[in-house]
């Protein structure tokens, strides 16, 4: 089962493709090639998400959400034709940026997450499929000031895992978040402010999952999703890693349980 291509969804709207075979293999003392040389990114350019691609047969889509709360489908296979120095994905408005891009059928739920730890749950159903050039719909009413910080297609079983730039957080079942429309304010997940600042991962945790953490200093820490306390929404959270007081998380990540077998 190979992957044929890798699709790489930038902050600025733009896909670029690779082929697999077109990334310089490394051994583990290899420092790697700059993604901008590989991809030719425009200057301030990043890569928001990679997915890896086999076909683009029907009935797969891609599932945007952007930091100001829009959000698109579109099929995947509007992507199939690559060009130097990428293609538009997705229009955006001045100042805005795509957070998030998934693979999805099109037929699934998603939860959008924001930095003051409100948390929207509504189903793909509500965004029609549009074109790539096209802007895509409102997914959630943000407050003054807030932003969207993730986006995950719904996985039935799981939880969802939250960290705080603090070192808080806690996994609360993906039950306790209630199906909305598109388009609302959504619900509290968690506290922000005082001990925790804002919110900066919200991650679907499975039974044997780890979560790696990165903070702004970078130092990495990789922890058992079940050693995260379970809580209700509406909650301050636990610590989840001691940070040195000039320090906070930068970023979230979830190792899926069978890659996290597989290494150990």
């Amino acid at each position: 089962a190979t992957h044929s291509y890798l699709l790489f969804f930038t902050s600025q709207g733009k896909v670029h493709w690779l082929k697999v075979h077109e990334i310089p293999e490394g051994g583990r003392q290899s420092k790697g090639k700059a993604m901008a040389n590989l991809l030719q990114l425009a200057e301030g350019e990043r890569v928001a998400t990679c997915v890896p691609v086999r076909d683009f047969g029907a009935g797969s889509h891609i599932f945007f959400a952007t930091r100001q709360g829009r959000v698109k489908k579109t099929e995947l296979e509007a992507y199939s034709h690559p060009q130097r120095g990428g293609i538009k994905a997705i229009a955006l408005e001045d100042g805005d940026e795509v957070m998030a891009a998934r693979r999805t059928d099109g037929r699934r739920e998603v939860v959008l997450s924001t930095k003051q730890g409100m948390i929207i749950r509504f189903s793909e159903d509500e965004v029609r499929p549009m074109g790539r050039v096209a802007a895509g719909v409102r997914g959630s009413e943000l407050e003054e000031g807030d932003e969207i910080i993730s986006a995950e297609v719904v996985q039935e079983g799981s939880a969802i895992l939250t960290v705080t730039e603090r070192g808080y957080g806690k996994q609360t079942p993906l039950e306790e978040y209630r199906l909305q429309g598109r388009a609302g304010k959504g619900i509290i997940d968690i506290k922000t402010g005082g001990r925790n600042g804002n919110v900066v991962g919200a991650v679907q945790a499975r039974e044997g999952d780890d979560i790696l953490v990165v903070t702004t200093k970078g130092k990495i820490i990789r922890i058992h999703a079940a050693d995260v306390s379970s809580q209700g929404r509406n909650t301050w959270g636990v610590r989840v890693i001691d940070l040195d007081p000039d320090d906070q998380v930068g970023s979230v990540a979830r190792v899926e349980a069978e890659q996290a077998e597989r290494e150990s």
